[in-house]
């Protein structure tokens, strides 16, 4: 389940295969919405409160927690209480699991998630998110870090489920350069073998191919998949 900023995105594997898609056309944004709405503030302190002190449980919080934000145009700073906006997020989070557990029961494959669910991107760092999630959809659920795929020592700021992603993409993009060299490379040895075979043969130079963007983008992110080298 990747939560990003517009939508919701499941994906189900049975078997090691990709079974079933869905797409949910709510996401982080939408849960900004309701706080910039429901605390009646801007949008960009509507996003801090989210990531700096939202959480998904109001149960988790305190009557008695208050953030203060500040006013604008010359207003008196706002208080706003954590209960109120946990209050808010869980709402609208309940809503997008509870979307998530349906298509989790349409693919056919609800009894048969025995690994449960993965929760990953931008939403899943909220706090108390894998406790509702739980709750909500009955299945055992972990966080989706990319760290398995990094060398140890790798920036630690990609180590986050934003990133998880982007960082899949790029090893699959370094998994398929790998193929079509092979490729290339058997190609090659196929083609010496039959000039061997052949009489009278020209010789040709070989100029040293020219490295496209592509190639120079997969040198500079090729650390990202050491481990699978190692």
């Amino acid at each position: 389940v990747d939560i990003g900023g517009g939508t919701t995105d499941v994906a189900i594997y049975h078997d090691c295969l990709l079974r079933y898609t869905s797409v949910i056309p709510f996401g982080g944004e939408v849960i900004t919405n309701d706080i910039k709405e429901g605390c009646q503030i801007i949008r960009r302190y509507a996003e801090d409160l989210k990531v700096k002190f939202g959480s998904a449980l109001v149960e988790k919080n305190r009557e008695e927690d208050i953030v203060v934000i500040p006013g604008l145009h010359g207003r008196p700073p706002r208080e706003i209480s954590l209960v109120n906006l946990a209050s808010i997020i869980q709402s609208r989070m309940e809503e997008i699991l509870e979307q998530v557990a349906f298509e989790i029961r349409s693919s056919g494959f609800d009894k048969k998630l025995v690994a449960g669910i993965v929760v990953t991107g931008g939403g899943s760092v909220l706090k108390h998110i894998i406790q509702l999630t739980e709750f909500v959809t009955g299945k055992g659920v972990r966080i989706g870090y990319p760290n398995e795929f990094m060398e140890q020592g790798a920036n630690q700021v990609l180590n986050s489920p934003i990133f998880a992603t982007v960082i899949g993409l790029l090893r699959m993009g370094l998994e398929m350069e790998k193929q079509k060299k092979k490729a290339m490379s058997d190609m090659t040895v196929n083609e010496d073998s039959d000039d061997k075979d052949g009489e009278g043969d020209e010789e040709e130079v070989v100029k040293p191919k020219r490295q496209n963007f592509f190639d120079r983008f997969l040198n500079l992110v090729k650390e990202i998949d050491s481990q699978e080298d190692n």
